[in-house]
């Protein structure tokens, strides 16, 4: 069995993790109500000075997953765009949805426990004939979950709807997502595709 024209969700550890100082300016970021949870009032956290450690990570694993996934010929990298916390305290949720005017989306997970915490994947488009399935895999399944824990960053095609499901345990789920639009040579000239996005 074969698999053609996957979706590709990339995994990352921050294995050097936040500083004390990284983590508490996270922490003491303002909030305002989302659907299901909280997010934080900035909505360009990454552009903060004191997270340059950070975003130079997200940076480089973001060159890694495009190069691997798209390869472009041309020079073309992704720049984040957005990036906002979210705050999910136990029983509180985080909505299904996507992110519009993305290309690729990721999460940062400052604070969450792999053994509770998963981010939830789910495949769109009406289906005219359904199977109940005997046990589910990757063909027949409508939605799919990874376990996340803390210092784990994921990439994954900002059309891809996702959510996070009611959090259980006892400690507030702490991420940091992120939109990422292409910039440089996009396309090609020869095939009237032609697109140049300044740096």
């Amino acid at each position: 069995m074969e698999t053609l024209f996957p979706t590709p969700v990339g995994f990352f550890k921050f294995n050097e993790g936040l500083t004390e100082k990284e983590t508490q300016f996270l922490l003491e970021q303002p909030q305002r109500p989302n659907d299901g949870n909280t997010s934080s009032v900035d909505k360009y956290i990454l552009k903060q000075k004191k997270l340059n450690n950070l975003t130079t990570f997200i940076e480089k694993c973001a060159y890694e997953y495009f190069m691997a996934t798209v390869c472009p010929k041309n020079d073309v990298r992704l720049r984040i765009t957005q990036s906002w916390l979210n705050w999910t305290t136990p029983g509180q949720f985080h909505h299904k949805h996507a992110h519009p005017n993305s290309f690729v989306s990721g999460c940062f997970y400052v604070n969450a426990n792999k053994d509770t915490d998963k981010i939830y994947f789910y495949r769109d488009g009406y289906q005219q004939i359904k199977f109940p399935p005997a046990e589910w895999n990757m063909f027949n399944s409508e939605s799919w979950w990874f376990p996340v824990g803390t210092g784990d960053l994921v990439f994954f095609p900002s059309h891809l709807t996702h959510m996070v499901q009611p959090v259980g345990g006892e400690d507030t789920r702490i991420s940091l997502a992120f939109n990422m639009f292409p910039v440089g040579h996009i396309g090609d000239e020869d095939q009237l595709t032609a697109l140049y996005l300044g740096k």
